[in-house]
């Protein structure tokens, strides 16, 4: 398959070259160097990490890089990594919610890669040791080869760090290397996490419900 023009970006269209953006009613520094940041991205993936800090408290933020010899036109590689990787994180951490952000990026290389970002509860998981070690073996059992940064994580427990954080995160969201795909294709996914009221309600929905059959 070759390169596909860009298209199809319903949902991130807008394209901010701003060093700035505005999160939680404060303006936040992105990583907006190059080609800019889908504005929409930065609002999922900001969000996301942001309730993700409001459950834990504190936790452990960290960025990988996945890469493949060839090309494929769906993204079932990255659903099967992260599969497998959550359970081995179980089997190492016992039931462990996982917050995550990855983007299917295709540049000059023949193949896509993958960026992926977890944030996990800082209590429980404090470095991105174990847990990096877990995504290599999984992602070069699968055929693919792991790339570690330089800088591998943040531990994020105070306001600092946590822009420290979201700044790396920004990098998800540039626009360059993105939209190169079929059109049913996703070049993004996110976790789904819940705030702690949204997931009050939920539960109670269910016991009512529950109650009434």
């Amino acid at each position: 398959m070759q390169k596909h023009k860009r298209k199809n970006t319903t949902g991130r269209k807008y394209i901010s070259k701003s060093d700035t953006v505005l999160h939680r009613g404060e303006l936040v520094k992105v990583n907006a160097k190059g080609s800019g940041c889908y504005t929409y991205l930065l609002k999922v993936l900001f969000e996301q990490f942001d309730i993700g800090l409001d459950k834990w408290g504190r936790l452990v933020f960290i960025m990988i890089e996945l890469h493949q010899s060839e090309l494929t036109e769906n993204n079932t590689r990255m659903t099967q990594f992260r599969k497998r990787l959550t359970t081995r994180l179980n089997a190492q951490y016992g039931d462990l919610e996982i917050g995550f952000a990855w983007v299917r990026e295709l540049e000059k290389s023949k193949a896509q890669h993958y960026h992926l970002a977890l944030w996990l509860d800082g209590d429980r998981v404090k470095t991105s040791h174990y847990v990096c070690k877990l995504a290599k073996q999984v992602w070069e059992e699968m055929g693919g080869f792991y790339s570690k940064n330089r800088r591998s994580y943040i531990y994020v427990n105070s306001p600092e760090a946590r822009l420290d954080a979201l700044h790396w995160l920004s990098y998800l969201a540039k626009g360059r290397g993105k939209g190169y795909k079929d059109s049913q294709t996703k070049d993004y996914g996110t976790s789904r996490l819940k705030t702690k009221l949204i997931k009050n309600l939920l539960t109670e929905q269910g016991k009512h419900i529950r109650a009434k059959t």
